[in-house]
């Protein structure tokens, strides 16, 4: 049957919007695999300071051995009571005063030549405690005052350094870092025949270094002299990767 106008134009009508549909379908799938090519550079700057610690903590601790629980017990906490009221004594803060640790174990005895089991012979108790002297000036001293109150029950495991407030050098640290950081995207930069732009990604690390000494056993000494210390340097290390546009 031949075709009508009518439907001829209805059948054209109807292919134009099919096309259109496929134009627009087409349209958004070349959007979504679009890729930003836009050009950057990435870098690791480096930033270090030092400063000069300004406080000192030491772990202290007392062993004690006894026949029975009490005894040991007993022992530790009547000396380190005294170590904490010499340290408090000779300036600490009693805040800064803290306790790390208490415990007590068994000891056993050894089985005799003709076999036989282990039996409980007594007790060791320990008790530890961390101080922090804010005047390194009285340090030395307030450290012998301390293994002479505890005698040579004393155990000073170690010694560390630290600044109180390093929010400054922190930041010196960073500012540092960051510098550096561009100063060598800069130079990639010019080395590319572009130009540098805005940071886009800043990503940070930072450490902090310092050397102290350290003590294991206190000298059986009635009196203990004032122990030297060196407060040395404390290092805080940034390192910052940035990610800076070219333009």
């Amino acid at each position: 049957m031949p075709t009508t106008p009518h439907r001829f134009r209805t059948a054209v009508a109807l292919i134009a919007g099919i096309g259109a549909a496929g134009a627009v379908l087409v349209g958004c799938s070349a959007s979504s695999n679009s890729v930003d090519d836009t050009r950057s550079v990435t870098v690791v700057g480096n930033g270090k300071v030092t400063g000069v610690p300004d406080t000192l903590s030491a772990t202290v601790g007392v062993e004690a051995e006894a026949a029975d629980v009490s005894a040991a017990i007993n022992e530790t906490s009547a000396k380190i009571t005294k170590i904490t009221d010499a340290a408090v004594e000779a300036g600490v803060d009693r805040k800064d005063v803290q306790t790390q640790q208490v415990s007590i174990s068994p000891r056993y005895s050894s089985p005799g030549p003709g076999g036989g089991t282990s039996t409980i012979s007594g007790y060791q108790a320990t008790n530890t405690v961390s101080i922090k002297i804010r005047d390194l000036a009285k340090a030395s001293t307030i450290l012998g005052n301390i293994v002479t109150a505890g005698g040579n029950n004393t155990r000073l495991s170690g010694v560390s350094f630290a600044i109180d407030d390093n929010s400054a050098l922190m930041r010196n640290a960073r500012e540092a870092a960051f510098a550096d950081a561009r100063a060598r995207a800069d130079q990639y930069a010019r080395l590319a025949g572009d130009k540098l732009g805005k940071a886009l990604v800043i990503t940070e690390t930072n450490t902090a270094d310092s050397v102290g000494p350290s003590y294991r056993r206190a000298p059986d000494a009635m009196a203990a002299a004032p122990v030297p210390i060196e407060p040395g340097q404390q290092t805080l290390t940034y390192t910052v990767t940035v990610k800076f546009a070219l333009t």
